[in-house]
Formats: C-alpha cells, sequence, structure tokens
C-alpha cells in the first residue's frame, strides 16, 4: 500500500416587557437558521452565538425524525433501525474523516454542535453514535500525522458509511484508558486476539470495532490500536444492556476468542498506563468534548421542557403563567447560568483542539476538568428543570422522565470523575502522572506495610 497524497485539512422566562413564551415558540426557534433574522437579545441568538451552524450537515428535517423515534427507542431499550438510516443517508459516518477522502471534512467544532442537536432529539442514539465520532476522531488525528495507509480505513468508512462501535471499554480496568486485558498474539504476520469488551456501544449493527489490545510481548509500544471487522470469526456480541437510561444506546458485551486480526489494521501503538503521544491527547480530547456536548444537549432538551410547561401552566389564583412570575424566572435562571459556562468551555475548547497550531498535550487538562464538570452539571441541571416542569417529570413516560434517566448516565463514561481529580491535581503540582488511579491500598498501621 502507497501514502495517500492530498493538502492537510485545516481545521427562560422572557427578558423584561415581554409575554411569557406561548406554546409552538420553541420549534419556530428552532427552525430560524439565519442569525441575522435572530432578536440579538433572545435566548435563541444566544446560544447561535456559541455553536456553528451545521444544518448542511445534518439537516433539520433529518433531526426531527430522529426525535420522533426517540421514545419508542427508549421504551424498546433498542434503537429503531431507522435512527441509524437517517444519519447514514445525511452522511453522518463520514462526517469527521477529511474532504480529500470523500469524508464530510467536519471540524471538532462542528461534531461537538451536531452531537448537541443529536443530544436533545434522542440521547441514547447520541451516545452510541458519539463512540464512532470518537474512534474515527481518533484515526483521523493519527492519519493527519502520519500521513500513512491509514487513509485507506477512512475513506471506506466515508465512502461506504461504515458504522465504527468503540470497543475500548473493559471489565477490571476501573476506567483506565490506557490499559487492555484483551491480548494480542503475534501469529506469522497477523495477531490473535482475545477478551471482552464491556460496554460497547452499537457493538451488533457495527461494521468495525475500534479496539485496545494488549501485546504479550510487552515493550514501549505494547498497547495496540485497531480496527476489525465484527462479524470476523470469533467475535461474538452479546446483548447485556438494560439500563435504567440511554436504554437504546445498545452498549452489549463482546467477546473475542481466537480472533485473527490482520496486521495492515493496526493503526496506532502506545505505552500502557501512560503516553505522552499527541495522537493520544487529540483523540481523547475528541471523546471530551464530542461527550460533553451530548449531555449539554440533553440539558437543552430538559430547559425545553420546563420553558414549554412554565408557559402552558396557570395559576387560577393569580391569573398568570407560572414563566411571568419571578419565583420561576428565577429556578430557571439558576438552571441556565450553570449551562451555559459549560457550553462556552466545550465549543471553546473544541475550536482550540481544531487548531493545528496547539498541541493537543497542553489542552488535555482543560479537557478532562470540563467532562468531569459537565458530568456533575448535567444531573443538576436536568433535575432542576424536571421540578420546574413539575408532576409530569415524575410520570413512567415521556420525554420530561426519559431526560432525567438519561442524564444519570453521564458520570459513567471514563476517564471517571475519581481519576481525573487525581490527574489534574497531579498535574498542577507538577507531578507525574497518568491517566488512571496511581496509588497503593489502605493498609492498617502495625501491618507489613506500617
Amino acid at each position: 500500500m502507497s501514502e495517500r497524497d492530498g493538502p492537510q485539512r485545516e481545521r427562560g422566562a422572557t427578558r423584561a416587557g415581554r409575554p411569557a413564551l406561548a406554546p409552538g415558540a420553541l420549534s419556530e426557534e428552532r427552525t430560524q437558521s439565519d442569525p441575522l433574522a435572530l432578536d440579538p437579545l433572545s435566548y435563541a441568538a444566544g446560544l447561535t452565538a456559541i455553536w456553528p451552524d451545521t444544518e448542511h450537515l445534518l439537516p433539520g428535517k433529518a433531526l426531527e425524525e430522529l426525535a420522533g423515534l426517540a421514545d419508542a427507542n427508549d421504551r424498546a431499550g433498542r434503537l429503531d433501525d431507522r435512527s441509524i438510516e437517517v444519519l447514514r443517508d445525511a452522511g453522518y459516518f463520514g462526517l469527521p474523516v477529511p474532504t480529500e477522502l470523500e469524508g464530510g471534512g467536519a471540524s471538532v467544532l462542528e461534531c461537538c454542535a451536531i452531537q448537541r442537536r443529536i443530544g436533545g432529539a434522542d440521547p441514547a442514539l447520541a451516545v452510541a453514535v458519539n463512540m464512532h465520532l470518537f474512534s474515527v476522531g481518533v484515526i483521523v488525528e493519527h492519519w493527519l500525522r502520519a500521513k500513512d495507509e491509514a487513509w485507506m480505513l477512512l475513506e471506506a468508512i466515508a465512502t461506504q458509511r461504515r458504522v465504527v462501535a468503540s470497543a475500548f471499554a473493559e471489565p477490571g480496568l476501573g476506567g483506565s484508558i490506557l490499559r487492555s486485558t484483551c491480548t494480542a498474539v503475534r501469529q506469522g504476520d497477523d495477531w490473535l486476539v482475545n477478551g471482552i469488551k464491556v460496554p460497547c456501544s452499537l457493538a451488533e449493527r457495527s461494521d468495525l470495532l475500534c479496539l485496545q489490545l494488549q501485546d504479550t510481548a510487552g515493550g514501549k509500544d505494547s498497547l495496540l490500536a485497531a480496527l476489525l471487522v465484527t462479524n470476523s470469526p470469533g467475535v461474538e456480541v452479546i446483548r447485556t444492556w438494560d439500563t435504567l437510561g440511554m436504554r437504546a444506546s445498545e452498549s452489549d458485551t463482546v467477546k473475542l476468542k481466537d480472533v485473527v486480526l490482520p496486521d495492515d489494521l493496526v493503526f496506532h501503538r502506545s505505552t500502557p498506563g501512560f503516553d505522552g503521544d499527541v495522537v493520544f491527547a487529540a483523540g481523547l480530547g475528541w471523546f471530551c468534548v464530542t461527550a460533553t456536548a451530548v449531555y449539554l444537549g440533553v440539558i437543552q432538551a430538559a430547559v425545553d421542557e420546563a420553558r414549554r410547561a412554565l408557559a402552558q401552566s396557570r395559576l387560577a389564583h393569580l391569573g398568570a403563567a407560572r414563566a411571568e412570575l419571578p419565583s420561576f424566572q428565577s429556578l430557571l435562571g439558576d438552571v441556565v447560568s450553570a449551562v451555559l459556562p459549560m457550553e462556552v468551555a466545550c465549543a471553546g475548547l473544541a475550536r482550540a483542539l481544531d487548531d493545528r497550531d496547539n498541541d493537543p498535550r497542553s489542552l488535555l487538562p482543560a479537557m478532562l476538568a470540563l467532562k468531569s464538570e459537565a458530568a456533575g452539571v448535567t444531573g443538576r441541571a436536568v433535575e432542576m428543570a424536571a421540578e420546574l416542569v413539575g408532576v409530569r417529570s415524575y410520570s413512567s413516560s415521556g420525554s420530561a422522565s426519559r431526560l432525567w434517566r438519561d442524564a444519570q448516565a453521564a458520570r459513567y463514561h471514563p476517564p471517571t470523575r475519581v481519576a481525573t481529580r487525581q490527574i489534574l491535581g497531579r498535574w498542577a503540582l507538577g507531578l507525574p502522572f497518568g491517566f488512571e488511579l496511581a496509588e497503593r491500598p489502605y493498609e492498617e498501621a502495625g501491618g507489613d506495610g506500617g
């Protein structure tokens, strides 16, 4: 195989004096794609100023169809095939692939904006396909620097609209993102792979698995990143996903038993436990900002539910909608004030990651902090919005209760908050740090280790 030639691609309450929000106003706001058509002091204009317009990459009509499938997906605990077809028809699965490789050429910022929109339409779908986006982003970051045969993988994903499942999570790792218990043993020119990956979103319907493996020979570069064809002999997907929220993300279990992995599908190698490699930093950055964007979309959907409820619910003895009352306005303001800084931070870090003059390794602590804080803010903000919706949010069905359940998943994506706190503390103190917990188990005084 020869190197592909081609240039590198750079990459509430209404304001005072206005009537309360009327039913249907939210859908009208969403149809406004021209920022110049918006009142610059409106809620919609404020969000438009933070995020780029991505209508050309994912049409609003497609998003509406996805939103219409969300409740049924949640009840079934599986995605309707149409949810994936809508995205495939829109060219979603090739979005981050550079245009010279027949992809959509979307920047990190544009991918975040799209994930935020999908997160508001169907959170479980957004989380599931975000694993695809992150996996492809890692390969893109590798290719932009190495300009090697990885172009063939990216072009195939874009032109054939392949779905890539992210098979990085494993039992027993404690959230570590630079280790693997899955083994890879040299067998001639190929590798023999064994292990378990769980949870693995979209595993059953994926075409390819993006995974990490441990070369049993050891050494500095013994952690492998590779693509594996999902229907390869020895790959078994077992339906094990049954959860409170994000029910339709299809994050099942993948068992690998004596699976042959061609060496040309190994696209990157790094050091287990710690790696100062720029591709790893950029790839982890992709995950931090896009995952945060998904949950910002969940929060936005919850805020929209609250805005609708406040506009439509009237207090008879006061002769006014709740949206007209200062107490409810202030409660919604608490939600917005907690979330807006996260919106700006997420968009700003995505822009910084797009800037090729920035070293992703320098941005990584900020991106890890963003994701860690977003995990906490998401749960609190959605809970506050649900309270504003009222008792309807406690129903066993409907979007308000579904959004609350989905928001709880934010705290479980690695790197977990437990590991992130230690990483950031050691970084701030100028101490060496890795991307996993580094400490000794507690030993009682007077024992062997006392």
